[in-house]
């Protein structure tokens, strides 16, 4: 169970690592996980007086998606008809959709369009791009965390290093940071948009399962950071192995063999004698 542990960063990593390009890429496409979005703002009333315009728009990280609601027997339905070009550096601008899909080159506020909630995703442009910006760093950093770890295990190397405790922490960090603008711009942006669009119909909510999984990620990174360090400074407390002392050479003196050499003139003397 305890050379179980030593992998129990590199897991938590790479369950990470996955979990943060599923919220990366959700929503880059239509069959890529479009219900993991960040907030979806629903203006089925706005749609149903103006051709041209969609039910709803659910904004993700790199892209939005829009479409319809239908209605059946267990309720609404989202029907996607399209999802935006992905882009890092990605912000919902409700108003340039909204003109370019309606045809409308004057005012969205002629439409009962919030003018409020276009200042408001104007005030957090900066804020939205930069999110992309700190989950592709915490996706780069979770991989990279892995793939150290899969070196080290083919050249039989140190079972963990400051430089994964580093890149592990900059992976937290950076997802911690992504996580916190995602979900202020959750929370927020759904406030700011049933305050403002109550009058004109338009609503807005948060999506749990996008929230979910990036702090699911940042968890597990929490976890590794901290169970990689553990096992650095269990390893350097350690002292290092003395090697032993070879044997020593016996210096004891060996006993002279002593080699008795016949006399040669006794010895022809029995000869002499036996004849």
């Amino acid at each position: 169970m305890a050379r179980l542990l030593i992998f129990l960063p590199t897991v938590c990593a790479f369950i990470a690592f996955i979990l943060s390009i599923l919220c990366l890429f959700a929503g880059t496409k239509k069959d890529i996980l479009s219900g993991a979005d960040i907030l979806t703002i629903y203006t089925s009333t706005l749609a149903a007086k103006k051709p041209g315009m969609h039910d709803f728009y659910s904004i993700h990280v790199m892209s939005y998606c829009e479409g319809f609601l239908d209605l059946n027997e267990t309720g609404q339905r989202k029907n996607l008809t399209g999802c935006s070009d992905r882009t890092a550096l990605f912000s919902f601008n409700p108003s340039e959709v909204l003109l370019k899909e309606t045809g409308n080159t004057t005012s969205l506020a002629d439409m009962g369009w919030p003018t409020a909630v276009s200042d408001d995703f104007r005030a957090f442009k900066i804020t939205s791009k930069s999110m992309g910006v700190f989950y592709c760093i915490g996706v780069g950093t979770a991989g990279l965390v892995v793939l150290a770890r899969l070196w080290f295990l083919l050249v039989k190397g140190p079972r963990q290093t400051i430089a994964e405790v580093s890149v592990l922490l900059i992976s937290f960090i950076s997802l911690s940071i992504a996580s916190i603008v995602a979900t202020v711009i959750a929370f927020q942006f759904v406030n700011l948009v049933n305050y403002h669009g109550k009058q004109s119909g338009v609503t807005a909510r948060y999506g749990n399962q996008f929230l979910g999984m990036t702090w699911a990620a940042v968890g597990l990174l929490l976890v590794g950071g901290i169970a990689s360090l553990l096992f650095v400074l269990v390893d350097r407390s350690r002292p290092d192995p003395r090697p032993e002392p070879e044997a020593e050479v016996g210096h004891e003196a060996k006993e002279p063999v002593l080699y008795l050499e016949e006399d040669s003139d006794s010895v022809k003397t029995k000869v002499n004698t036996d004849r």
